[in-house]
């Protein structure tokens, strides 16, 4: 074949490169301290109290627990990615690279945590909640849950004469493979610049393939003040185990 189809086959339906990537590559050109030198100095146990307030002057919380435990209860206005699933490349990706971080973890992975984040050029940790959620136990005000729902119950609400917006965060030529009837398809990686586009007045069902990307998804509408949400729980995995249909483009 000529360069140009060689060039063609090889780019074809190939997602667009990671923010990160750019960022990555211009830290390369700059001298920085080792990564076990940062990490020594950036993890450091840090009271509810201080966590709260370096939110509420910019820092980024980041939770990276499984996201069936993150629905279960979190602290408002973190956001999920969860360290079981592709952590780095979609932190890299919703992640702002220029303000600080705070992890909220399973104690004894917070060190995982901002390793990986370190990989890739995410240095910039102050902290992880001490005691992780435990620390919340007497704050209840302060912890928020997600309403995950079995395929059959989703089934039975877009049947219902108030149906929800099915919402899917996969990636285009996912949707097109097969997907619900009647949803929309706005990608993860995209969420945050085109969050304009979901609707606020009405129940919307967030979905991806498995539940990983939803979880992050679900988290980014909260902090937009999107809140009546529920989750698919299992993904269009679960929806096509439990014989519903899908259409394709």
């Amino acid at each position: 074949m000529t360069k140009e189809e060689f060039t063609r086959l090889v780019t074809a339906d190939q997602p667009d490169a990671p923010a990160y990537f750019t960022y990555d590559a211009i830290l390369n050109t700059r001298e920085r301290a080792t990564l076990d030198n940062t990490l020594q100095q950036v993890l450091q146990p840090v009271e509810l109290e201080e966590v709260l307030q370096m939110g509420d002057a910019g820092a980024q919380i980041l939770d990276v627990r499984d996201p069936a435990e993150y629905a279960k209860g979190h602290l408002a206005g973190s956001i999920n990615i969860g360290l079981g699933g592709q952590y780095a490349t979609w932190a890299g990706t919703v992640l702002d690279a220029t303000r600080p971080i705070v992890i909220i973890a399973e104690p004894g992975r917070e060190q995982e945590a901002a390793l990986r984040l370190g990989r890739i050029g995410f240095d910039h940790v102050k902290g992880y909640l001490k005691h992780g959620m435990v620390a919340l136990a007497e704050r209840e005000d302060l912890v928020w849950s997600t309403e995950r729902v079995s395929a059959p119950i989703l089934a039975e609400e877009m049947a219902s004469r108030n149906p929800p917006l099915v919402l899917d965060i996969r990636a285009p030529r996912e949707w097109s493979a097969g997907h619900l009837s009647d949803s929309i398809n706005l990608p993860l990686s995209q969420l945050q610049q085109r969050i304009a586009e979901v609707p606020r007045d009405r129940r919307i069902a967030v979905h991806c393939a498995g539940g990983y990307r939803s979880a992050i998804a679900v988290s980014i509408l909260n902090q937009h003040g999107i809140t009546n949400l529920i989750e698919l729980a299992g993904g269009i995995t679960a929806w096509e185990a439990a014989k519903f249909q899908v259409v394709t483009n």
